[in-house]
């Protein structure tokens, strides 16, 4: 499907449509290292999860509300340099080895420039949190961890740049490894330094922070090393004149990501509003919804890479002038999609119980209320999951035809209006609590799916209409 000369850069792919068998391998070629690679990050983040939940119930909950906003803060802001990803499709399929190049560095740079505020505001969280009405003790363990935990930011946001570079040209096996890798090393980093162990002091949650960072800065150096030394890539001259600032091509990733990134703010930011209106009714409640959270953010990872791989197969079929071709695979991202999360909703209805269980201890009896708890919200959390999974496909299907302001908009409506506007309704008017929030959560999903759906459906058909046989160029 694409022809591309190693040596000498890229060569224009060959045009037409692909067979849904042929898309359903370029897909699954991009799916599978970008899935493996995101569970494994997920797996650091669920060992923090467990190290820390040995700690207490009160380390669990401010540890995972500290991540929580720490980690939308950086979706945010990754959402911005996800579209050097269709920049790269596009001009992959074009056969512009130099627009690739181009397109990496100005990520590079852009992604330096949202880095610098969002490491400021990540350090100063925890009065926000004040203001917010969490409880003290919760505050001050989690300004522990977020003041050792944002020295990730810089490093992750370049890793991201350059794992969209790989991704978008079906290379992200290097992405794999190093993730994979990545979990070994943090499970011993934050043990390590929670615990005390191996001559390092013990600095409880703060430990947990610094490990995290320690690793975010060996995989960014193990992915840059990789994309320098190894031939594939050198085609596309990736560092020469990484120090000039192209103000147009920034201009461009800002104006198409600012977009994403409100999507992304809008989804993340209906969860963490969810996570501190858990922490107003109390720790019991935000220990239980944080179980909820990170069980269904695990499952999350796999449509997650679905979507990216949709991103770039969608910005492929335009960047080879093929419509069709980018809706076939935007329809076959849902339909993948929608067979995991499907699978997903069962085990998690299933066995709650023993889902609850993996993160805290189920013979000590002051554990007791927060497991019944997340049982319950595992429950709800099981009925929404093929609409989270269909939501995020059609939203990185939307990316690959930049089209970012619709979705940022059908975002805002669902998610806030919707969700949380909903959610709140039923938790504290109506006295719901915790399962009413995540009830809330469950209608702003089903609204986001649905609008995206049919805009996907609805542009796809209006570029195959009116560009037949031309490149199209969506709005």
């Amino acid at each position: 499907m694409q022809a591309t000369d190693l040596s000498n850069g890229p060569t224009r792919a060959s045009a037409g449509m692909p067979t849904p068998q042929a898309e359903l391998r370029a897909t699954l070629r991009i799916t599978g290292p970008l899935a493996a690679a995101y569970l494994a990050e997920m797996a650091m983040s669920f060992t923090d999860t467990v190290i820390v939940g040995r700690l207490g119930s009160v380390e669990l909950a401010a540890v995972g509300l500290a991540a929580n906003l720490l980690i939308s803060l950086l979706l945010i802001c990754m959402g911005v340099v996800s579209i050097v990803g269709v920049f790269v499709a596009q001009a992959h399929g074009a056969g512009d080895g130099a627009a690739v190049g181009r397109s990496v560095r100005q990520g590079l740079w852009v992604a330096t420039a949202l880095s610098i505020p969002a490491t400021w505001l990540g350090w100063n969280l925890a009065p926000v949190l004040r203001l917010l009405g969490q409880d003290e003790q919760v505050v001050l363990l989690a300004e522990q961890y977020l003041q050792a935990a944002v020295w990730c930011f810089l490093p992750y946001m370049w890793f991201t740049v350059l794992r969209n570079f790989v991704s978008a040209l079906s290379l992200a096996g290097s992405v794999m490894v190093i993730s994979v890798a990545s979990v070994g090393l943090n499970l011993l980093a934050n043990y390590s330094l929670v615990f005390g162990k191996f001559g390092l002091p013990a600095l409880g949650v703060a430990g947990a922070g610094y490990g995290t960072s320690f690793v975010c800065w060996v995989m960014f150096g193990a992915l840059a090393a990789h994309v320098a030394l190894s031939p594939v890539f050198r085609g596309y001259h990736l560092f020469s004149g990484l120090g000039r600032i192209d103000g147009a091509q920034c201009r461009e990733i800002l104006r198409l990501g600012l977009p994403v990134a409100g999507v992304t703010a809008a989804e993340v930011g209906m969860f963490s509003a969810v996570t501190v209106l858990m922490g107003v009714l109390g720790a019991t409640v935000l220990a239980a919804s944080q179980i909820a959270i990170v069980s269904a953010s695990v499952a999350f990872m796999i449509p997650a890479a679905i979507s990216q791989a949709a991103t770039y197969r969608v910005a492929h079929g335009i960047g080879i002038g093929s419509a069709a071709a980018a809706r076939q695979a935007g329809y076959l991202s849902i339909l993948l999609t929608v067979a995991f999360m499907a699978v997903v909703s069962i085990v998690m209805w299933v066995f709650p119980d023993a889902i609850a269980g993996i993160y805290l201890d189920t013979e000590d009896p002051a554990n007791a209320e927060v497991l019944a708890l997340a049982a319950i919200l595992l429950g709800i959390t099981a009925i929404f999951q093929i609409a989270d999974g269909v939501q995020v496909s059609v939203t990185g299907a939307l990316r690959g035809l930049k089209d970012t302001t619709v979705p940022f908009l059908a975002g805002l409506t669902g998610y806030w209006i919707v969700g949380l506007g909903s959610g709140y309704v039923l938790a504290f008017p109506l006295g719901l609590g915790g399962p009413g929030l995540f009830w809330g959560l469950a209608l702003g999903l089903v609204t986001v799916a649905a609008l995206l759906t049919w805009r996907f459906r609805s542009r796809t058909a209006f570029l195959m209409r009116s560009v037949a046989g031309a490149t199209p160029t969506p709005a």
